[in-house]
């Protein structure tokens, strides 16, 4: 069974990380590991961050809202890759690896 399974359409039917954990006997690091592993085959799972309502969904079958999830996941992940950038260009710079070689596919320099 993959974690898809357990989601429901549209970001009102948000599942916390934890709940999502707990109905999947995982840990939450686990769960991260299992939802980047479906989404790597294509899965497109949503995440709602925030307090209230927040949590893993699958879009909504309306197509309008569907696709206003989606914008808002896509600007949200974007916004964090642009920082997460940000916060090793001075390490890439100590290291002396040029910016636009930057390897994603391997964890060390």
């Amino acid at each position: 069974m993959s974690i898809s399974d357990y989601l429901g359409h549209g970001a009102e039917n948000a599942i916390s990380s934890a709940t999502l954990a707990a109905v999947t006997h995982t840990t939450p690091r686990e769960l991260r590991r299992l939802i980047m592993a479906e989404r790597k085959r294509g899965a497109l799972i949503l995440y709602q961050p925030g307090g209230r309502g927040s949590g893993y969904f699958l879009p909504s079958l309306d197509e309008e809202q569907a696709r206003r999830e989606v914008s808002e996941f896509y600007n949200t992940q974007a916004a964090r890759c642009r920082n997460g950038f940000a916060a090793i260009v001075p390490a890439a710079q100590k290291l002396g690896i040029p910016l636009g070689q930057l390897n994603f596919e391997n964890e060390e320099p």
